[in-house]
């Protein structure tokens, strides 16, 4: 109803900001609190011990991934620092990798408890546990928390044995290799003859024959005697004549080492005398008459040739290609000449003696008339090499040009800005990676630079190839997620991925970010089941028989049998010196080498027509007693081939016979009684 001024009024908004840690443990917040529109808010998140901070989320959306998340206010919100409890590879590696195996490497969560075992090799003992140098543990089981990442070494020592060595005779010869040895090294034993009228003839060990060879290799797992056999020298000469009608020769037979020999060559009508050879290989004397001392088996011919001409050849330049054809040649008889070019050169004519050329023809005949020297010439070969780039803006090329066979040729690539080198191709295929590819020229050829864009080419394989397949090889861009795959074929594990030297992943499936190309190698195991040798003998050896011995693998079941010879009786099974099993079938499971003996005892008691007889103690040490019902007249002692070694007479129910004198051994006892006799058999120990 009349003029009036009227003002709105505005008051600025404000919100509330909430900030929370999930996991609670994972680390504390600040910031939170009541802010006006626009102003600025700044949350702080900061990890406990043992968790990494991860990201900002509000609600289920991330809005953050740095620990201090700086926003202009809006509107109210709750917001979420996200927290990760952090873990760590922990790496376990045998030293040296033949000592043993390791278990317990893996990645860990922050407080987690690690337990790194090892099981030493044949041939090794295991020392302690080492990380960083330092030993941490002498346990085979070491156990600790999982507070950071870590390398830990198991280190093994190498057993060593004794190897002994003798000359039989001893004058024979000398011997040398003795000495001690760490388990698995390769030991050579050398014998060497010191007399001229002697002979190596083999190497023995606890009798056995293990090696004709003087020089005798072999790897040590135990230590060992072993003796170097030598035995006197005799050799045989032979003498023949090539060709046969060419002549006669003498002086062929069996020579002592060092017997002076004479070789008599007498040439036929229209041959003579060249040389002898000593086994067809070596000249050893231009005379007919062929004077030497023998020290060795020998086949000595003595060449005879044709009245003829010598016809020489040589190749120009002297790398240049090979001549067949040259030699001595009846006059008016065909020759030819054949001239071979060595790879890179190319053949020019033939020259004689005064330069003049006499063929271009690469094989040269004539008559020949007389002596006479050719010369064989060779041009060396030159190549036209080129070099281009693809595309043409990917980059620039030198190195081209016109190069001789042999001569070194380096092609450099020059990538342009935006590309990169790939390869270079050679009628479609790559025959180097590196820009500057340096080659011997053997041929011409079109080499092409091949560029592309910025990407990276990822490559993987299997070490080694049969343990499995992998997969994930191809060309990324910078900064894509590339995830390899591996998969092990049956009877392999997969240990590792591995990048140059250094391991990158211990799981199958290796995920990372591609920032460069890279070759990355898939490590696998082959599973080896151990196997071990159960060795099996009888005690006495005439007291029985025993099976089952062999190679056997690890965890299976063996079943070793004693049956014991007429006379005797199964007593049990010992394995150093322990009793294992008194029942004459033993089974059990394979777990390492057994060496296993089968004991018997001497049946002591026996009849014969009525009359008993009763000896003992059997095995016995000094003294045996022989009871029985009549008088024993005579009692006589036999070794087992049937020698009489003690008698003695009497009359008597009860007979002491003092054995001392007597070897350890079985031997055979007969006595006789009212004319009847009786043979029974006793151990001495």
């Amino acid at each position: 109803t009349e003029a009036g001024a009227y003002t709105a009024n505005f008051q600025l908004n404000s919100y509330n900001i909430t900030a929370a840690a999930t996991p609670a443990a994972g680390g504390i917040v600040t910031g939170a609190g009541t802010y006006n529109h626009g102003a600025s808010c700044t949350l702080v998140a900061t990890p406990n011990t043992g968790y990494t901070f991860v990201n900002w989320k509000k609600g289920t959306t991330v809005v953050s991934t740095n620990a201090s998340y700086t926003f202009t206010v809006t509107e109210a919100g709750s917001y979420t620092a996200t927290f990760q409890l952090n873990s760590y590879v922990i790496t376990a590696t045998a030293n040296p990798t033949a000592g043993g195996t390791v278990t317990g490497a893996g990645t860990y969560n922050h407080g987690a408890t690690v337990t790194l075992a090892v099981t030493a090799n044949t041939g090794y003992t295991f020392v302690n546990w080492t990380k960083n140098g330092t030993v941490v543990s002498t346990d085979k089981t070491y156990i600790f928390t999982a507070t950071e990442a870590g390398d830990y070494v198991a280190n093994f020592s190498l057993n060593s044995y004794t190897i002994t060595t003798t000359a039989a005779p001893t004058y024979g010869g000398t011997v040398s290799g003795a000495g001690t040895y760490s388990y698995g090294t390769s030991v050579t034993l050398s014998a060497t003859p010191t007399l001229p009228a002697y002979h190596f003839v083999n190497w023995t060990k606890n009798g056995q024959v293990v090696s004709s060879d003087a020089n005798y290799s072999f790897t040590v797992t135990e230590s060992g005697d072993y003796v170097a056999n030598f035995a006197t020298n005799n050799y045989q000469v032979t003498a023949f004549a090539t060709p046969a009608e060419g002549g006669e020769v003498s002086g062929s037979g069996t020579y002592a080492y060092g017997q002076t020999c004479v070789l008599n060559a007498m040439p036929n009508e229209n041959y003579y005398f060249i040389h002898w050879k000593k086994n067809d290989n070596e000249i050893v004397s231009t005379n007919a008459n062929y004077l030497f001392e023998v020290y060795e088996n020998a086949a000595y011919v003595a060449y005879f040739a044709l009245n003829a001409y010598e016809i020489t050849a040589t190749a120009n330049p002297t790398n240049g290609g090979t001549i067949e054809g040259t030699g001595n040649y009846e006059a008016g008889m065909p020759c030819t000449l054949t001239a071979i070019a060595a790879e890179g050169f190319t053949f020019v004519n033939w020259t004689d003696a005064t330069g003049a050329t006499v063929s271009t023809n690469a094989a040269y005949t004539f008559t020949v008339t007389g002596d006479a020297s050719y010369v064989a010439n060779f041009t060396l070969n030159s190549y036209a090499i080129t070099a281009t780039a693809n595309p043409t803006e990917g980059g620039t090329v030198t190195g081209a040009g016109t190069y001789n066979h042999g001569a070194s040729c380096t092609l450099t690539a020059t990538a342009n800005a935006g590309y990169n080198f790939i390869n270079w191709t050679k009628d479609n295929e790559v025959v180097s990676t590196n820009a500057s590819y340096t080659f011997t020229v053997t041929e011409a050829g079109a080499y092409i630079a091949n560029f592309e864009v910025n990407a990276y080419e990822i490559t993987v394989v299997a070490n080694p190839e049969e343990g499995g397949t992998v997969t994930g090889a191809g060309t990324y861009v910078y900064g894509v997620t590339a995830v390899l795959v591996a998969t092990p074929s049956t009877d392999y594990d997969f240990i590792n991925w591995t990048k140059g030297n250094e391991v990158v992943s211990t799981n199958p499936t290796y995920t990372f970010t591609v920032t460069e190309s890279g070759d990355y190698i898939a490590n696998f195991e082959e599973i080896i089941i151990p196997t071990y040798v159960v060795t099996v003998t009888a005690d006495p050896a005439e007291g029985g028989t025993v099976t089952g011995g062999g190679v056997y693998e690890e965890g299976e079941t063996v079943t070793v049998i004693a049956a014991a010879s007429e006379g005797f009786a199964f007593q049990n099974w010992t394995e150093n010196g322990e009793i294992v099993s008194e029942e004459a079938e033993y089974t059990f499971v394979v777990t390492a080498d057994r060496n296993l003996v089968a004991h018997f005892d001497v049946d002591g008691i026996d009849e014969n027509n009525g009359i008993s007889y009763n000896i003992y103690p059997n095995p016995v040490s000094d003294k045996l007693i022989i009871e029985s019902q009549a008088n024993i007249t005579v009692v006589e002692i036999y070794s087992l081939s049937g020698n009489l070694i003690l008698k003695e007479s009497g009359s008597s129910t009860k007979v002491e016979i003092d054995v001392n004198s007597l070897s350890a051994g079985s031997y055979l006892i007969r006595m006789t009684s009212d004319g009847m006799t009786q043979v029974k058999r006793f151990i001495k120990k």
